[in-house]
């Protein structure tokens, strides 16, 4: 009977690698950087989260994108914001950074803890492109137009519907189990709240709970609704946010209803991001 093959990182490897994140993890300046990564993060909701209004009242009259190239449009308008966009893609990148190094330099974690810290860096390192590419003027970076072309590519691939398929029960899952998440809110388990005020930390308990649920939910159809373009071979079912808040704009009174409630949980939601961005534990797993 052959044995089974067990892939392993060379020591001089692996040593190398831990020296580097700790090095990364140890380093005060990329700490900071990477709570400005998060901070940029509820800057971002609670744009959107005006945006969403705008998209209730005025049925869009802006024109504005109620999604993250929407968000982009709106701050790249001036000087100043463009050079907010770099700061962003630049936070994003050392968080991802940071977080890569807690996972390879937090020996005290269990694996699936250290697991999910790297997946979390392996996000935050490719969401970097997405202000990036903006910046550098692929100016449909994030928008709906954007979503349809990138679906209808991977639909024409062999195995593309598949893929679709994975993708959104990929979003689905992650949704279900941010939901998961919120209701037993194992989101305090990697905050440094012990020396916080108490109301600090009711106002975390508060602001996690609802706000992470609430921004879940909203993607949640993003999810579905890929599921449908997969199972019907069609791009233009794979809507993303801001048609998912358009069609809800265009019911009677329920419809802006709805996206006022909207508005509200990712306004919570920004909170928490602040919040997180000035208690989380950045150079560790959790």
């Amino acid at each position: 009977m052959k044995e089974a093959m067990v892939v392993t990182v060379p020591a001089p490897v692996a040593g190398r690698a831990r020296k580097v994140a700790g090095a990364l993890g140890g380093s005060r300046s990329a700490r900071i950087a990477a709570r400005a990564g998060l901070a940029t993060r509820a800057a971002f909701y609670l744009l959107l989260a005006g945006i969403v209004l705008d998209v209730a009242f005025a049925g869009g009259a802006t024109g504005t994108q109620a999604n993250a190239n929407g968000a982009l449009t709106t701050i790249a308008k001036d000087p100043v914001g463009r050079v907010a966009i770099g700061a962003a893609a630049f936070g994003f990148l050392a968080l991802g950074l940071v977080r890569i190094a807690g996972a390879i330099r937090d020996r005290d974690a269990d694996r699936g803890q250290r697991l999910r810290t790297l997946a979390q860096g392996l996000f935050y390192g490719v969401l970097t492109w997405v202000p990036l590419s903006f910046l550098l003027g692929s100016r449909e970076t994030g928008s709906e137009q954007a979503q349809h072309s990138e679906t209808s590519t991977v639909l024409s691939w062999p195995g593309g519907r598949l893929l679709v398929a994975v993708v959104g029960l990929v979003v689905i899952g992650v949704c279900a189990y941010q939901i998961k998440c919120a209701v037993n809110q194992d989101f305090t388990d990697g905050m440094n709240l012990r020396a916080a005020p108490r109301s600090v930390r009711r106002l975390v308990d508060v602001a996690g709970t609802v706000g992470i649920a609430a921004r879940a939910l909203v993607f949640v159809p993003i999810g579905v609704l890929l599921l449908v373009a997969a199972a019907a071979a069609d791009p233009a079912h794979a809507k993303g946010l801001d048609a998912e808040l358009a069609t809800l704009a265009r019911q009677s009174w329920w419809g802006p209803a709805v996206l006022v409630l909207v508005a509200a949980g990712l306004v919570v939601f920004a909170c928490y991001a602040a919040l997180e961005a000035r208690y989380r534990r950045v150079d560790c797993s959790s």
